[in-house]
C-alpha cells in the first residue's frame, strides 16, 4: 500500500500534468494573462538562445505579443517527465509540438521540449522557471531557435 508522500506525489504530478495541458490551451485561445498566471511572480522564461524573460508581467506581455502574430496555434504537450526534488521543488520535461497560423496564411510547427523547474504555491504548483529547446521547426529557420541537443555518434 503506498504512504502518504507517495499519495503526494500522486496528486502533485497530476496537478503539474493539468497545469502543463493549460498552458497549452490558453496560448491556444489567446489567453497571455491565464497563460502567464501559471508561473509564479519572479519567473524565468526563455523561448529564444540567451533571451531570458524575468517575471510575470514581463512574461504576460512577451506572450500578449507573440500571440497576437498569429491568426490560429495548436500546442501539444506530452512524453511528460516529473521528477520531485522535494516537497515544494520539481524539475520537468515534456515534449511540444505547437503548429502556427500567420494571418498571411503561412504556417510553421515547432517541434521540442520544455525544461522546467516548479514550485508549490498557496496557489498550487506553479512555474518558476520554463526554457524551451528546438529539435526542429518547419516552415522557419530553426537556426533562431534554442537547440535541443543531441549526443552525437551514430548507431552501428
Amino acid at each position: 500500500m503506498p504512504d502518504q508522500s507517495e499519495l503526494r506525489q500522486l496528486l502533485d504530478r497530476a496537478e503539474i500534468t493539468a497545469a502543463m495541458a493549460a498552458y497549452a490551451r490558453w496560448a491556444d485561445l489567446n489567453q497571455p494573462e491565464q497563460q502567464a498566471g501559471l508561473f509564479v511572480e519572479g519567473c524565468r522564461v526563455s523561448y529564444h538562445p540567451g533571451d531570458w524573460i524575468a517575471g510575470r508581467a514581463a512574461l504576460t506581455e512577451k506572450l500578449r505579443t507573440a500571440l497576437t502574430g498569429y491568426a490560429k496555434t495548436s500546442h501539444h504537450v506530452s512524453n511528460i517527465e516529473i521528477d520531485f526534488e522535494g516537497p515544494g521543488t520539481a524539475t520537468a520535461q515534456s515534449a511540444v509540438i505547437a503548429w502556427h497560423r500567420r494571418h498571411d496564411g503561412s504556417e510553421w510547427t515547432l517541434y521540442g521540449r520544455y525544461i522546467d523547474r516548479w514550485t508549490r504555491t498557496r496557489e498550487g504548483w506553479r512555474l518558476a522557471e520554463r526554457e524551451l529547446r528546438a529539435a526542429g521547426a518547419v516552415g522557419r529557420d530553426d537556426r533562431q531557435l534554442p537547440p535541443l541537443g543531441r549526443a552525437s555518434g551514430a548507431l552501428t
